[in-house]
Formats: structure tokens, sequence, C-alpha cells
């Protein structure tokens, strides 16, 4: 398995995921891991770590969707935040259909603010697909924000007024993405995820092949230095399948 085609199909899954509330069907999932290689026991640890981060398999049923929890302080600061949303006017749909027609084909400024005003709450919303990550909802709601504005002004690019609020969707939501990525810890999570998993399966296979018989976690962990604790970690997390170990429960019987 090539690490970075590995990282960049996990990238689309989050990603694709994130667009569904955190659901994915195994269809799309299949979709962006079939040309990574991937091994049954690689697709198990890929699914045990996209469940740790909330992210579910199936559809986006509304029905099958919780609310998210958010911590104390993320809870206290979109009280205040929200609270200060109720003082932006609110617009009728045909004044948002006019500053779309302005923003795109005119590249007007006063439809812009209208515009601007408008989906800033779709932040919000946006943000609660990303609370389980590192970043704060503060930061998350900041990025957010600074993604709409670079959205907006670049409204007059487009060919139609269709394509304002997708448009707007994926530039929020790319800010908010990068951010979480510069954060580290998902890229760190992704990183470990794969090097993890590569590293005990070739020091195993090598270690297994030159004993001629499989080994167990404490002589790899003594040949080759690595902790016993992250050797059984890995073991547990592919399901005690790692080729050239001897399965855990067999080495106490």
């Amino acid at each position: 398995m090539t690490e970075s085609v590995y990282r960049e199909a996990l990238d689309k899954v989050i990603r694709s995921a994130h667009e569904s509330h955190n659901f994915i069907t195994e269809e799309r999932y299949a979709s962006f891991m079939q040309g990574t290689g991937m091994t049954a026991r690689e697709d198990k640890l890929t699914r045990e770590y996209l469940d740790g981060i909330g992210i579910k398999f199936g559809e986006d049923d509304p029905a099958l969707y919780e609310e998210p929890q958010f911590t104390e302080a993320d809870g206290k600061y979109l009280d205040v935040y929200l609270k200060e949303m109720e003082a932006l006017p609110s617009y009728t749909e045909e004044e948002i259909i006019k500053a779309k027609v302005r923003a795109v084909f005119d590249d007007d400024e006063e439809a812009q603010a209208v515009l601007l005003n408008h989906y800033l709450k779709d932040v919000v919303d946006i943000a609660k697909l990303y609370i389980y990550q590192s970043l704060p909802a503060e930061d998350l709601i900041g990025e957010g924000n600074i993604g709409l504005m670079t959205a907006i002004k670049a409204l007059a690019t487009l060919e139609s007024v269709d394509e304002v609020e997708p448009f707007v969707g994926k530039l929020i939501m790319d800010a908010m993405d990068k951010a979480i990525y510069e954060d580290t810890d998902i890229r760190r999570q992704a990183e470990e995820l794969a090097d993890r998993v590569n590293d005990i399966d070739e020091k195993a296979k090598k270690f297994s092949d030159e004993m001629k018989r499989p080994v167990t976690a404490m002589e790899l962990a003594e040949e080759t230095g690595m902790p016993l604790e992250e050797i059984i970690e890995a073991m547990r997390l592919t399901g005690d399948q790692i080729e050239g170990l001897v399965p855990i429960k067999q080495e106490g019987s």
C-alpha cells in the first residue's frame, strides 16, 4: 500500500463524510479506497480510525443524525455567537436571489454584503460537523468565516447563480479542513495510521521469514526494539491478523 495514495484517499473519505453529516456509504468508501491496494486488516484499521473520529457508515438519514454535543466552552461561545447573529438583518428569498444575480454578474459590493450576512449562520452549521476535531468551535468558526469572505469576493468568477451555494459551502469547508490539517492532529493521526500498520507488517513478515515460522509479539519487540504495547495495540486494531505474528490468543495456548 503506497502511503501517499492511501492518505489522499483517506482525506477524500473524511471530506465526503463531513459533507453528509459524518456519514459515508459503503459504495463511496469503496470508490475512494479502491486504488490504495489496502488489505483486509488495513481496511479494518481504517474503519476503526473513522469510527474513532465520529464517522459512521450508512446513508445521511436525518433520523440517524444526532445533534453534536459541544464541550462546555464551545457551547458558551456558540450561545454568544448565535445571539450576535440575531442582530443581523434578515432577507426574503427574493432579496437573496437578486443579491446572487448582482454579485455573480455585476460584482456588486452591496449584494456581496447581503450574501455575507445571509451565509454567516451556515458557518455554524458546518462547524458542527467538525466538533470532534482538535480545534475549538471559536477557531473553526473564525476559519469558516474567512472561507466565507473569500467565497463572497469570488462570486463574480461563477457562471450561474446556481453555483453560489455549493461554491460558498465548499470554500467554508476548505478553510476548516485546512485549519484542522495544519493543526496537525488529523494529519498526525492519518500518518500514524498508515505508518503503524505498514511498519509492523513489514518487520513482522521479515522476522518471520528469517525464523521460518510465525513469531510472537514479544519476540518481535525484542528483535526490533519496538514497544511491546504498540505491537499488541496494532494487533488488536487489525483483528489479530498481522502476517507473520502469532495471534495473541494463541500465545497463551
